[in-house]
């Protein structure tokens, strides 16, 4: 049985969203790769954005060219969530309709409120528009009539 179905995920929302997947968070192998393969360059400035964020959810041990693989599922989740949001800052992105997938339900409590504050912040500076699925549904996170 499989616990998750990219495929279908994409071909139904795909063309949609952009999709944070929680088994398929990364190409690379760490966040400089990553960094480099989205930017096309060594981005110090961003890199070192991402690092300061991770440090802030008391991911002290972060580094730039640690490999993904040797983080706890709840770490690479918040790095892959701190990674697009940093790069829709960069890019000056707006409008942006995120779907998370399994991404909420394997972060602590107290990062999960760490990072919906981020998210709601992008929200109002970027107006990006946040869903998760539960059972086959999407839900926004966040309205427009929401004050969380």
């Amino acid at each position: 049985m499989r616990i998750y179905n990219l495929a279908g995920l994409l071909e139904q929302y795909g063309d949609q969203f952009l999709i944070l997947e929680f088994n398929h968070l990364f190409v690379a192998s760490s966040i400089r790769e990553e960094v480099w393969l989205l930017q096309r360059k060594n981005d110090i400035a961003l890199i070192d954005r991402i690092l300061d964020q991770a440090a802030a959810f008391d991911l002290l041990e972060v580094d730039a060219d640690r490999d993904f693989e040797t983080y706890s599922g709840g770490q690479k989740a918040i790095l892959g969530c701190l990674l697009a949001l940093e790069l829709i800052r960069v890019r000056g992105i707006e409008g942006l309709k995120l779907l998370l997938n399994n991404i909420l339900d394997s972060i602590s409590d107290d990062n999960r409120i760490r990072l919906m504050q981020l998210f709601e912040n992008m929200r109002s500076s970027h107006h990006i528009r946040l869903f998760t699925q539960k059972e086959n549904q999407l839900q926004e996170v966040f309205s427009e009539n929401d004050d969380t």
